[in-house]
């Protein structure tokens, strides 16, 4: 058996990859031009698969990705192969659940208005305080990373509520669980809004001002899914008329969000650069996956995280 690495990785992972079994040859390349001599060989990869590669695939069944949201991933001859795809779904759950925590904390706190008069040298109290034991979370996306949040919210005394275009078990730590149709109904509950869903074809700008316009004007929003998810400009336009109380984004329709928008400059409004996904484990957490995986495929056992290729998750 052939297992090909492209783009290829450092020695250490490598050695890794190669403790699971001597039986595979694994080949580590770099260049695509190189890829393409051996594809025709290979019965599974970790790494980019191309529109040239995957055309010259004569063998290929299994598709280790080295990432979880896919939407750079996918194009239209992947889709309808027959080859499996699997993704990193479940590494980053933990810490960006911390991530968003951290919004949480410092709206609740005050964190993000005394910040900024801490570099203004101002002793000035006042700001009003948010007892989390009072606060409905609401979550859009209980997967991985919604699942995470909900555990921290009901442990912080909040009551979480979600939906989801998929689940239907409910954790025990979940106070509802629904489906998509009842966005509305979680938007008017909420104190607290976040974003978990993957982008994909049905997700792109499924937050926009109708959706806003639903939320209390005392609600904080918070997107650590992804950026096309979210209408910018009405995120923007809600924040700016005091629709909404503030938000805490990761995650932007533009990115870098450019330094001249009206976001930079607002008080109630904490940015972070595409950083929630950031952890020292990340890098341990993809390889073990790509030896769990590796692994089964070689004993012919059911594979982790495996994607529906049509809807991207």
């Amino acid at each position: 058996m052939k297992f090909l690495i492209y783009p290829a990785i450092d020695e250490k992972s490598l050695q890794e990859i190669q403790s699971v079994s001597k039986e595979v040859e694994i080949l580590n390349i770099q260049e695509e031009e190189k890829a393409l001599e051996v594809i025709d060989e290979v019965d599974a990869m970790y790494g980019t698969i191309t529109p040239a590669l995957l055309a010259k695939a004569r063998k290929l069944r299994w598709i280790q990705t080295p990432i979880a949201g896919l939407e750079h991933y996918m194009f239209p001859a992947l889709m309808e192969s027959d080859v499996i795809l699997t993704n990193m779904q479940g590494i980053y759950s933990d810490h960006i659940a911390d991530h968003v925590m951290g919004y949480i904390l410092c709206f609740a706190r005050g964190f993000h208005i005394y910040l900024r008069r801490q570099f203004q040298r101002k002793w000035q109290g006042g700001v009003p305080v948010i007892h989390l034991a009072d606060q409905t979370l609401g979550i859009i996306g209980l997967g991985g990373i919604g699942t995470e949040v909900a555990r921290r919210g009901a442990a912080s005394g909040m009551r979480v509520i979600a939906v989801d275009a998929v689940k239907k078990r409910k954790p025990r730590f979940v106070k509802a669980l629904w489906g998509l149709d009842r966005l509305n109904k979680l938007l008017t509950e909420s104190d607290f809004v976040v974003v978990c869903v993957p982008q994909t074809p049905e997700t792109v700008k499924m937050i926009g001002m109708a959706q806003f316009r639903q939320m209390k004007k005392t609600a904080y929003f918070i997107n650590v899914g992804r950026g096309a998810v979210v209408d910018l400009a009405a995120l923007t336009t809600v924040l700016q008329n005091g629709e909404i109380a503030g938000a805490g984004l990761d995650v932007f329709e533009i990115e870098p969000l450019p330094s001249h928008h009206p976001l930079w400059g607002m008080e109630n409004v904490i940015i972070t650069p595409h950083t929630a996904g950031e952890d020292p484990h990340t890098a341990e957490r993809r390889i073990n996956v790509v030896k769990e995986n590796l692994r089964r495929f070689i004993g012919g056992e059911p594979l982790k995280n495996m994607v529906d290729k049509r809807r991207w998750f």
